[in-house]
């Protein structure tokens, strides 16, 4: 008869085929699926090695463990992941919330606290992480976009974990917004597809093969979306008002520029903790007379 793994055994059979698949992150992978597997936290995970796992709990770490060494990332595989303290829903469908995104959520909460910033709205919201932390944070009165109503359906499942209220809208950007919404935006934001089209083949398989497309082709040089956004952007935004953007490493002087050229001042470039060009933002010129 078949004896039961430990919760010591099974964790160190993980991290090796984790190892052996190429995992820079193996033991920590390894032993979130299995917190996941045997519903255990970190503590008891080592404080309780000793503890036979199921069968059936075998058999579900192993098929987590296949899934990942066929490089199916691992937040799709749990299902969930965080961002700015905050649980998310994600699955194949939706682009998978990232630590660089915190950056341009905390910009614009910090900015809408020295000028009034409360009506929001983010084009290509994904799984709804940015509007979701600006209304839970900064309670701000947002509207998330997206093309995909897959997206759409783990915003709103988000939205409700939450605990937030905000409105959802399936839309190529602006295209289907209602035109009665035109100028009652106080900040546009934006974390839109900027990797070059050439580049996505480039990608880690875990991003170029499970990830969908749409959230990361940007065109031939990453900056499509950023155009549409800028050119339609006025329309929306109060006489005044904010546009916030995530940008691709080397796009900052670009961004600058085609932001200035659309009547946009106090245009300006942060970067992340690794010194690479990050957020873009500017607020729309007040007099029309100056653009």
């Amino acid at each position: 008869m078949k004896k039961n793994k430990t919760v010591a055994n099974a964790l160190l059979e993980g991290k090796r085929r984790l190892q052996l698949a190429g995992k820079d992150n193996f033991a920590f992978e390894a032993e979130l699926l299995l917190m996941e597997v045997c519903k255990m936290s970190r503590i008891q995970l080592f404080t309780q090695g000793e503890i036979p796992i199921s069968l059936e709990e075998e058999s579900d770490y192993n098929d987590y463990l296949k899934q990942r060494e066929l490089n199916r990332p691992l937040q799709y595989i749990l299902g969930q992941c965080e961002f700015m303290g905050l649980p998310f829903c994600v699955g194949e469908g939706v682009l998978i919330p990232r630590g660089d995104t915190e950056l341009l959520v905390e910009t614009v909460l910090s900015i809408s606290k020295e000028n009034n910033i409360q009506r929001v709205i983010d084009l290509g919201t994904g799984s709804g992480c940015i509007p979701i932390c600006l209304s839970h944070y900064g309670k701000l009165d947002c509207v998330g976009v997206d093309i995909s109503p897959k997206a759409l359906d783990f915003a709103r499942k988000n939205e409700e974990v939450n605990q937030v209220k905000l409105e959802w809208l399936e839309s190529d950007l602006f295209d289907q917004v209602p035109s009665l919404w035109k100028g009652s935006f106080d900040a546009i934001v934006s974390n839109p597809p900027y990797i070059a089209k050439a580049e996505i083949e480039t990608l880690m398989p875990e991003v170029r093969d499970f990830e969908p497309q749409n959230a990361l082709d940007g065109g031939d040089d990453g900056l499509a979306f950023y155009q549409r956004i800028i050119r339609d952007s006025g329309h929306w935004l109060k006489t005044g008002g904010w546009l916030f953007f995530e940008i691709g490493y080397d796009q900052g002087e670009a961004l600058l520029s085609m932001m200035e050229g659309a009547g946009f001042d106090q245009c300006t470039l942060r970067k992340d903790l690794a010194g690479l060009d990050r957020v873009v933002f500017g607020k729309l010129k007040e007099n029309i007379d100056e653009v």
